[in-house]
């Protein structure tokens, strides 16, 4: 079974060599998805993770590489295993079957129409929610404000994790939050000054 991996975030540059040695080389023109930094990652020390936001998010398009596994069932275990996933939050899509066969109801059209013209036989991607009125301290819904306060009280470790996820996206992830970031001083200047490694 051919299955793609459809990733925009840290899979294309956060190695991970028991994830990575099970796939190909990424490529950068997989489907247009809308997409947001409003996810407070606890493994990330709350930094603010991207993921996918029909509403509020800004259309992207996206990477993806292909599994060496011989079977849908190991490629999602794989990247469930890396993101921390949980079943139901790997999206599936299978181009040539049934919807009742997917494992995940909420799938993007852009995901559908876009795997629909290849020869992929599954498509899958990180489903993870918007957990940001839950996690975060003032129990505010995410926006501008909400999401800059948030990284403003975070110790000094998050706010360097949170630098270095937003300044290392793949250059073709421009939400208006990364802008609105990326041009305030004093989060620039936490990137500023740390070892750059190349934008994808």
């Amino acid at each position: 079974m051919k299955t793609a991996i459809i990733g925009w975030g840290s899979l294309l540059w956060d190695d991970r060599p028991q994830f990575d040695q099970h796939h190909g080389s990424w490529h950068f023109d997989g489907p247009l998805l809308r997409l947001e930094f409003s996810r407070i990652s606890i493994s990330r020390k709350r930094a603010l993770t991207l993921v996918l936001e029909e509403e509020i998010g800004a259309e992207c398009r996206v990477a993806y590489t292909v599994s060496h596994r011989e079977t849908l069932a190991q490629a999602a275990h794989d990247l469930r295993i890396r993101e921390s996933a949980t079943d139901t939050e790997i999206g599936v899509y299978l181009p040539r079957s049934d919807a009742s066969e997917l494992s995940l109801s909420a799938i993007p059209q852009t995901i559908a129409d876009w795997a629909d013209q290849t020869d992929f036989d599954a498509v899958i991607w990180t489903g993870l929610p918007n957990n940001f009125r839950e996690m975060n301290d003032q129990g505010e819904s995410f926006s501008h404000a909400s999401a800059i306060a948030h990284l403003e009280s975070l110790c000094d470790e998050g706010k360097r994790k949170a630098a270095e996820y937003i300044f290392r996206a793949p250059g073709f992830i421009r939400t208006p939050l990364r802008t609105e970031l990326e041009s305030l001083d004093w989060f620039a200047q936490l990137w500023t000054g740390t070892q750059k490694l190349p934008r994808l």
